[in-house]
């Protein structure tokens, strides 16, 4: 038996509660805090709501007011005590809620998932760095502080914080070093950079929690969202043809197939061995842990030996970055000889991992600028950071959040969106501190660890443990690694990442979407800045085009005519809507115009004028304007413009104009109270 599936049976035991594991909690305590607050809140208001009205019935209206200011007082000190309370302070800090319940079983199943998801960060970690334009080292520094804090503040028990494809690219997008001339070279970023958006991203982040900006993330469909990832994982994919055949190229996507082209004849046979080896060796044991490293619940009583066989398969698949980086790294060591110069060598090895942990220190908010007496200041690296301020932010937010919702609902817990929000900006800013690039949450790493049966958040600490050790005590032997191997390792890595599945849906259900989908895509290999904006933009022209023309329904029974339409009346829709109800009644010769409005839940300003508009040429021409079922709300507010007086007439429903219906003062009486 497999160890995820042998930890499957501790999953009803989990004290865990992600915001709260269901049917876990067994008295008032475990319950989700917002809940205690909520009730307290209302029961005050409720108490000093009818203190103050029993007191101003016996003292007069001059008590009346003083009661209302100290309510208001009341009310501003219940306030302070709901914020400042215990159950605040545990929905700041969601460990509160599971570590109390923390046994023995949970560690068993935290340690294993943690060991898992820490071999398979490391030789992630060091390739992303590469992927980022930084020294490897700097993957490792982003891969431990995020995990440390993630199990205060995080409220998914799967997720896993940490480097990934989409932040290394941005990172390499953004923190491209403006003084440093573009080379055959990998470290294309600044390191200040870097680091310095970490730190600012951190910052928006935990603001946006503050003030609950979350849903600017909602802006971004999934067509465009779609197209950025396949654009990404085709981009992070080609950057890694060059280590495969071992030649230099060029960071600049166009650039770099053309120096392919022109240095192909300088391609090492073993690093194009090696490469492709370990790319179909880490798609075998993929399979293979996919196919045979799982048992289901009809092959509880296998032998020992297909559980056994089985275990090991999940075990090769799980840790299948690390096994092939040793196995190559083994392989390096011993047909290179260091003492050679890099031209010289049989096989492209990684430059030389900085070992040790790093300080915790301030981030530079400065930067000499080399060749000159300069030195640029903070508001000038801002300046170059540019748009990445507000993209790196939002995209880490959206990867996070659809991440640990995902899976959320596979596990069955509940996540809180905002306090998400939160501790992604505290693991950032604190990781600025150590010389992290931005992270977020890594789906591969969340499957790995969910697989895996974690329990709690704190999986995450041992996953964080198993790197600072790393760096502390292995960094020397990270100098065998072949550049070959951790292109491979990323290749196969982001291949999955081309959402084929999502084209094709899109093709069968909704066309139209393919349009923004399409520009991000081929628009990120230009630019990803421009790529992202200009998908977001011409979603939200969709989006408008259904309100700025809305869809009428004409009818005509005899000289009567009947307009439906099909959606809120908004200001692009105004002018729209006055032409064609105006342009219909000029066409069909009728006595009478009724404007159905059964489907319009919103109703601005604009709209209201181009109604009225209509009514005064329709009585003008001496048309009967009639219109029916609007909502009571929105009734009122052509009631305070004056409808009435160019003669439109409200009815309740269609049915009433063929049939006479009365309509009086008496129904504008009630609209009006029922909108007041």
């Amino acid at each position: 038996m497999p160890i995820s599936h042998a930890l499957s049976k501790s999953d009803s035991h989990i004290p865990y509660l992600g915001d709260h594991k269901i049917n876990i909690s067994k008295n008032g305590d475990d319950r989700p805090s917002e809940n205690c607050n909520g009730n307290s809140c209302d029961n005050q208001n409720n108490n000093m709501s009818e203190i103050t009205r029993i007191q101003s019935s016996e003292y007069g209206s001059a008590t009346l007011c003083t009661k209302t200011e100290l309510s208001k007082q009341q009310k501003m000190e219940a306030c302070c005590k709901s914020i400042f309370s215990i159950n605040s302070m545990k929905k700041f800090l969601p460990i509160t809620y599971w570590l109390p319940r923390y046994n023995l079983r949970c560690l068993r199943s935290d340690i294993i998932a943690g060991l898992a998801v820490g071999l398979t960060v490391i030789p992630q970690g060091l390739a992303y760095a590469a992927v980022a334009g930084l020294e490897l080292q700097y993957g490792l520094y982003s891969a431990f502080m995020g995990c440390f804090i993630y199990c205060l503040f995080g409220t998914s028990k799967d997720i896993t914080l940490g480097p990934t494809a989409i932040m290394s690219i941005l990172v390499a997008e953004y923190a491209r070093d403006p003084w440093k001339e573009i080379d055959d070279g990998d470290e294309t970023s600044n390191v200040t950079l870097a680091i310095l958006l970490t730190f600012t991203c951190g910052i928006i982040q935990v603001l946006m929690s503050i003030f609950r900006l979350g849903f600017l993330v909602h802006f971004i469909s999934h067509p465009v969202i779609a197209g950025f990832t396949s654009a990404a994982s085709v981009v992070i994919a080609c950057s890694q043809i060059k280590k495969i055949l071992g030649i230099h190229a060029s960071s600049e996507f166009f650039h770099m197939w053309a120096d392919i082209v022109h240095n192909i004849e300088d391609t090492k046979v073993w690093d194009v061995t090696m490469g492709v080896s370990c790319m179909l060796f880490l798609f075998i044991l993929k399979k293979s842990k996919e196919k045979w490293g799982t048992l289901s619940d009809g092959d509880k009583d296998t032998s020992i030996v297909r559980t056994m066989v089985s275990k090991i398969l999940w075990f090769m698949g799980t840790a299948r970055n690390a096994i092939v980086v040793v196995l190559c790294s083994g392989i390096a060591y011993g047909i290179t000889d260091l003492s050679l110069s890099v031209d010289e060598r049989p096989i492209t090895l990684t430059p030389n991992v900085t070992g040790g942990l790093p300080d915790f220190k301030i981030p530079n908010f400065s930067e000499p600028i080399p060749g000159t007496n300069e030195t640029a200041s903070f508001l000038a690296l801002l300046s170059h950071l540019g748009s990445g301020l507000a993209v790196i932010p939002l995209m880490g937010i959206l990867e996070s959040i659809a991440i640990s919702q995902a899976f959320a609902r596979k596990n069955c817990y509940r996540v809180r969106p905002t306090q998400e929000l939160l501790a992604i900006g505290i693991s950032n800013f604190v990781g600025a501190f150590v010389g992290s690039y931005p992270i977020t949450g890594s789906f591969s790493r969340t499957a790995v660890n969910s697989q895996s049966h974690v329990a709690t958040p704190l999986g995450g600490l041992f996953t964080g443990i198993i790197v600072v050790v790393s760096l502390q005590f292995i960094t020397e032997t990270f100098q065998f690694i072949p550049s070959s191997t951790l292109g491979a390792v990323i290749i196969m890595a982001v291949v999955n990442m081309f959402d084929l599945d999502t084209i094709t849906l899109i093709w069968k259900v909704h066309k139209i979407d393919l349009l923004p989908l399409s520009v991000t895509f081929f628009l990120c290999f230009w630019d990803l800045a421009y790529g992202i904006i200009c998908g977001i933009g011409i979603s939200l022209l969709i989006l408008l085009a259904s309100h700025a023309r809305p869809r009428v329904l004409v009818e005509k029974v005899d000289n009567t005519l009947i307009l439906k339409i099909r959606n809120g009346l908004d200001f692009p829709a105004s002018d729209y809507l006055e032409n064609q109800v105006q342009n219909h009644a000029e066409d069909k010769n009728c006595d009478r115009v009724v404007l159905d409005c059964k489907n319009i839940t919103t109703l601005d300003f604009s709209a209201i004028e181009s109604i009225y508009h209509c009514a005064e040429k329709f009585q003008k021409n001496g048309v009967v304007f009639v219109i029916s079922a609007l909502k009571p709300y929105l009734r009122g507010r052509l009631h305070r413009r004056g409808i009435l007086s160019t003669g439109v007439k409200l009815v309740q429903c269609t049915k009433e104009v063929f049939s006479g219906a009365k309509t009086d003062s008496s129904t504008k009486r009630e609209n009006l109270q029922l909108d007041l």
